[in-house]
């Protein structure tokens, strides 16, 4: 009989036991869910209102290069991820970000459109978003830039005993590696064939493209101190060899730009006839045709580029 109490009472320890458990799980299952369900507010975003920035509406001159500032803040509970940038309603911008805060300055050449609906995205972890806008106005009076020309520059590959791979838009000058090593701040181009990493073939790219394997020794890019940086459209372009050729002023330089976060560190499997545009890292348009493509990494390429001066 005593036995029989003390089971009794084990068991009514037992069952409050498992009832105080399962209340406590309600509750927290209650308030995870109450904090689930928490709104917060969206992250904000600004266009900083300074002389060096357009906030507002604006009339630009096809060809002028001008600034937006932009400041970001998150709710407080989740961080910003990305931001960004809209032109006519296409994607300019699109960076991954991991901040509280973010600030950033885009500097923007006027293209040829009559008018640009410019919108500015942040958006953070919880997929909440603000956005920001303004319109620029293309000045009907338009004055077209100047530009250097290049023709028939003829670049050899990495292993080329005749011709050297880089070239300078200030000297107009092609330069073997060595003497690339010591005019390393003027050399914009670098032209090689990739057949031992990605195999992407012939490839022009710029200093600063991350090239590791085609260049190597005393004089090699990774020993370089001044890396210029050059970005090109993801593919060539259709637009026709009389085009490019007739093309006297940027007009048709600015019809092809972007901004440079969006472009390409290279362009590669180049043959003849491709033009492809790009972006230098000081917010000149330029462009390059394909002559001719002979051989492999001994061999060489011949362009011509057009560039803003």
């Amino acid at each position: 009989m005593h036995g029989d109490m003390k089971n009794k009472a084990y068991r009514i320890k037992i069952f409050r036991v498992i009832q105080f458990l399962m209340i406590t799980s309600v509750f927290l299952l209650t308030a995870c869910e109450e904090d689930d369900s928490q709104e917060y507010p969206d992250p904000t975003i600004n266009l900083v209102s300074d002389p060096d920035y357009i906030s507002s509406d604006a009339i630009v001159a096809v060809g002028q290069t001008f600034k937006i500032g932009i400041h970001a803040e998150w709710n407080e509970q989740n961080r910003l991820t990305n931001f960004i940038a809209f032109q006519n309603g296409e994607r300019y911008i699109d960076l991954g970000i991991y901040k509280e805060e973010y600030d950033r300055e885009i500097e923007i050449t006027k293209g040829l459109e009559d008018t640009d609906e410019w919108e500015f995205m942040i958006r953070d972890y919880a997929g909440q978003w603000s956005s920001v806008s303004l319109t620029i106005t293309k000045n009907p009076n338009i004055e077209y830039g100047e530009i250097l020309e290049f023709d028939d520059i003829r670049l050899g590959a990495q292993n080329s005993a005749e011709y050297g791979s880089f070239f300078s838009f200030g000297s107009g000058n092609v330069y073997t590696l060595q003497e690339a090593f010591s005019n390393q701040e003027i050399v914009n181009l670098v032209y090689y064939y990739d057949g031992f990493d990605n195999f992407e073939e012939n490839i022009i790219a710029s200093p600063g493209a991350n090239i590791s394997g085609a260049f190597t020794g005393d004089y090699g890019i990774s020993n370089w101190t001044t890396l210029y940086t050059i970005r090109y459209s993801a593919e060539t372009l259709d637009v026709s060899a009389d085009d490019f050729d007739s093309a006297s002023n940027d007009s048709i330089l600015l019809a092809h730009a972007f901004a440079f976060e969006s472009g390409k560190r290279k362009a590669k499997y180049l043959e003849e006839g491709y033009i492809f545009s790009f972006v230098t890292e000081d917010n000149r348009a330029g462009m390059f045709k394909v002559e001719s493509v002979d051989g492999t990494d001994a061999g060489n390429i011949v362009v011509d580029i057009k560039v803003q001066k």
